[in-house]
This record gives structure tokens, C-alpha cells and sequence, in this order.
């Protein structure tokens, strides 16, 4: 219980905290400046990009044409794959020739042990 007084003090710090607040002012001539772009009749560059970007249409004939380029690259590698495979097999025969002949380098037999 004798938590209590201990959050009545805290929370009467935090009030006390708010004394000293003033209102948010923007800077001189903002509703001026904001005024005049929004009445301003000519589109920068982004403006005019983003309008175009922004249509559905556009969107559809973007994402159409990934959907097929995923679609021919998926399919050719099915391809490529089929067609590499014996390229593959000499490459790991000799990775594991290498890897024999390194094991094998070694003599055992004549280990000078001090």
C-alpha cells in the first residue's frame, strides 16, 4: 500500500512536466507557400512520372510482363538443366580425383617420430 502515494507523486510530476508548453507554430509565410503550390498549374517531373505509374493499367502491363519473363527464365533452366548434367558429372569426378590424390600423398609408413 504504500506504493500508491509513490505513482500520485510520479504522476503529478508528469502534469507538472506540461507547465511550461507552448502552441506549435509554423514558419513565417507557410499557408503563403503552401497557397501557392497547391494553385501552381504546371507538374514537376516526379509529379508527372508518379501519375503515370500510378495507373492500373500500367501496373497490369508491369506485372504482366515479370510474370513472363519469370515464366521463360523458369522454364529455359528446366532446360539448361537437362542439358548440363553431363557437364556437371566430369566437374565432380574431378573434384574427387584432386581430393584422392591429395589423401593419398601422404606417407605413413615413413612418419619420423621423435
Amino acid at each position: 500500500m504504500d506504493k500508491r502515494p509513490d505513482i500520485v507523486k510520479k504522476a503529478e510530476k508528469a502534469l507538472e512536466s506540461l507547465d511550461g508548453i507552448k502552441k506549435a507554430e509554423p514558419q513565417p509565410f507557410f499557408y503563403t507557400r503552401l497557397i501557392g503550390l497547391l494553385q501552381r498549374d504546371e507538374k514537376t517531373w516526379w509529379e508527372t512520372a508518379g501519375s503515370f505509374l500510378a495507373r492500373p493499367v500500367t501496373v497490369a502491363i508491369c506485372l504482366g510482363f515479370i510474370l513472363f519473363f519469370n515464366a521463360v527464365i523458369l522454364f529455359r533452366q528446366d532446360t539448361d538443366n537437362d542439358i548440363s548434367l553431363a557437364g556437371s558429372q566430369t566437374e565432380i569426378a574431378t573434384e574427387n580425383e584432386y581430393v584422392l590424390a591429395s589423401n593419398s600423398s601422404f606417407d605413413y609408413e615413413n612418419l619420423d617420430q621423435q
